[in-house]
């Protein structure tokens, strides 16, 4: 008898819950449509420690500042979130927002996976005003560029390549921090003939070689054919240019130290470029050895350029109202106060106007030396086209530089194996 009475009371409720999703009725909202319950926010990162327990802190405040949306942190393995995302994309499980750089972007454009946050951005009520004109000019053409009036890539701060060097050691020589390509290689001689160590390395090869030939002016991937359009005459004089330093002792490569602040702190070179939110890694390594000094990265010819190293996150939601509410998250947190707070947590800059400028990231950057560095070079944050092929060309450079540098090909072969074989990831 008991168990009848179960039965027909689940029935009933089936029916109860049948008829109301016949009636238009949602889950999480009442019969007139008003919301019931928080629509939670997936946001599947990467982040550990430190980092993680702040994003953990400012998802918090953002949920408790309102009603509608409870965003959910999900921590994924760095080694496995690319491949995940991508499977939970196309089976239709993905989270609502996670980070990605233009170059991985593009291949969910292209099959349709990511939401463009215009609609958003532009509206009267929920609108960012001046999100555009608040952007440095490079970070905008790179989330603008496959132009078709959408914004599918949502910039929070930025890391980037700084030069850190021994100021001690650069001292006892009567030099001073290199501002360019030219002096970085006369300081780094003079340190190699009285030292005996390299004078400077890169923990990337490839951004680095894009540093150099794209401030000498040249072409890089086309981003409306998808064409490669470096200059052959400038990428061979800096690719000899990086090599001959490799193979004179005076420059040096990163090898199986994987990162250059282990051989920096123990003076087995004397600068090296790195990325700006590495700046207690270097602190830790060096310790009470020597006086670090950090300083904008090189520039020299017509073009002044960095790389840019962007914290951007898109959307993959499936309806508006979790699109909706990933917005008014990344809104949340891209608003001045917070988006400081965040940048100190992670050693990295912001890039909208207003949190930039403000006093307390000013005093922040003002104690952080890797940070006042980068703030100092963001505004020649360059854009390098995200098209289909364009990750493939990034770890050809990297082989080519490599291969020179170490005495296996010569120049002239190496960039024409380079060439072939962006061009064919290029699918040209």
């Amino acid at each position: 008898m008991k168990l009848r009475k179960v039965f027909a009371a689940v029935l009933s409720l089936t029916m109860v819950l049948s008829l109301a999703t016949a009636c238009g009725q949602k889950s999480g909202t009442s019969a007139g449509g008003e919301k019931t319950e928080k629509t939670k926010i997936v946001y599947w990162h990467t982040y550990t420690d430190q980092h993680e327990a702040k994003l953990l802190e400012l998802i918090q405040a953002f949920n408790d500042s309102q009603d509608e949306y409870e965003v959910v942190a999900e921590q994924q393995p760095y080694s496995e979130i690319d491949s995940k995302v991508m499977q939970a994309a196309r089976n239709g499980t993905a989270p609502d927002l996670t980070n990605m750089y233009p170059s991985d972007a593009v291949n969910y454009i292209n099959e349709s996976l990511l939401v463009d946050f215009t609609p958003y951005l532009e509206d009267p009520q929920i609108g960012i005003k001046n999100f555009k004109e608040s952007i440095p000019a490079g970070q905008l053409a790179e989330i603008t560029q496959w132009g078709d009036g959408k914004t599918y890539i949502f910039p929070c701060t930025t890391a980037g390549e700084v030069l850190f060097y021994n100021k001690t050691m650069f001292d006892k020589y009567g030099l001073s921090a290199p501002t360019t390509w030219t002096e970085l290689e006369n300081c780094s001689k003079t340190i190699y003939d009285k030292e005996g160590i390299p004078g400077f390395g890169t923990d990337s090869v490839t951004d680095t070689y894009q540093c150099l030939i794209m401030q000498a002016g040249s072409g890089y991937i086309d981003s409306k054919t998808g064409a490669l359009t470096i200059d052959e005459t400038i990428a061979k004089d800096k690719l000899n240019w990086f090599a001959n330093g490799i193979k004179a002792g005076y420059f040096r490569l990163v090898g199986e130290d994987a990162y250059f602040s282990g051989p920096f702190g123990s003076q087995a070179v004397a600068s090296y470029i790195g990325s700006s939110a590495g700046v207690s890694y270097v602190q830790d390594a060096v310790g009470d050895a020597f006086e670090i000094g950090c300083v904008p990265i090189p520039q020299e010819g017509p073009a002044k350029y960095i790389s840019s190293w962007g914290n951007n996150l898109v959307c993959l939601s499936k309806d508006d109202d979790h699109a909706r509410g990933a917005y008014l998250f990344l809104k949340y947190f891209t608003s001045a106060d917070t988006l400081v707070e965040w940048a100190k947590a992670f050693g990295t800059v912001p890039i909208y106007a207003d949190a930039l400028q403000s006093d307390s990231f000013k005093s922040f950057a003002d104690t952080n030396i890797a940070v006042k560095a980068l703030t100092e070079e963001v505004p020649y944050i360059g854009m390098l086209a995200s098209v289909p092929g364009s990750n493939t060309v990034r770890t050809e450079i990297d082989k080519m530089v490599q291969s020179v540098a170490l005495g296996q090909a010569d120049a002239d072969t190496a960039y024409s194996t380079f060439a072939a074989n962006a061009q064919a990831a290029l699918g040209k």
